[in-house]
């Protein structure tokens, strides 16, 4: 969009250096500001930060030093995960400046987070329109493992793992009763927050009446979830992987 953008001015340039009127502004002389791209992606590391630099340019050569406010439209990701400057500055004799996104491990879930970020609207200024930046966690995988010590009635479970976005990481339901005991592996990425939900569709839990089920989620041999019996309709845990 933005090459479009920049193409229709260097269009209407044309009519500009070509009309009879000698009083109408040159390109140069256009109030016209736009980031340097559509979309830039990143990676988090686990615990740590990256910068994130957008170029911002102006068809304006100023005498001074001009600044132009940015600020955030919309965002699916946690606020403190994302610092955006109030600002960008072109400096003096360039048309060119820099926007420096810094982008942390705080509270990422394992979908793409993404920020939108627009110029202010100012009179007599064009706006070439907004950016998004898209990140994610740089994920280091590791195993757990789920292990299920069902009731008879086993067709009836089912489980899901969401991330801290919400967002649905692994699942599965057992098709067929008198399952016994299952051992699942299950890779994850380390460093996160997780939810294990787990579902019965009688609505009676791990509980047949005669024997209750369990289930225990380790990592590296520590008992990071566990659960079953009467819990109802669905049952959740919260764990982590740091």
């Amino acid at each position: 969009m933005k090459k479009i953008t920049i193409l229709m001015l260097f269009v209407a340039s044309l009519f500009v250096f070509n009309g009879c009127d000698e009083d109408t502004p040159s390109t140069s002389d256009l109030n016209y500001v736009t980031f340097g791209g559509d979309v830039f992606s990143a990676g988090v590391d686990v615990g740590g930060s990256t910068t994130v630099d957008i170029p911002v340019y102006t068809t304006m050569v100023a005498a001074a030093a001009k600044t132009f406010n940015v600020t955030v439209d919309g965002s699916n990701a946690a606020s403190g995960s994302y610092n955006v400057p109030a600002s960008v500055v072109i400096e003096a004799g360039t048309n060119k400046g820099t926007l420096s996104v810094t982008l942390s491990d705080v509270d990422l879930g394992i979908g793409i987070n993404i920020i939108t970020i627009d110029f202010e609207n100012v009179d007599g200024l064009i706006n070439g329109g907004s950016t998004t930046v898209e990140y994610t966690q740089n994920c280091t995988e590791i195993t757990a493992t789920l292990n299920i010590n069902f009731d008879y009635y086993s067709s009836e479970t089912g489980w899901q793992i969401f991330d801290s976005l919400g967002g649905v990481v692994l699942s599965k339901q057992y098709g067929s009763d008198g399952l016994g005991t299952i051992s699942e592996s299950l890779t994850l990425c380390s460093g996160r927050d997780y939810t294990l939900v787990f579902y019965d569709a009688y609505g009676d839990g791990m509980d047949d009446g005669v024997d209750f089920g369990s289930y225990t989620l380790t990592i590296g041999g520590e008992a990071k979830v566990s659960g079953g019996g009467s819990f109802g309709a669905s049952e959740s845990n919260a764990f982590d992987t740091k």
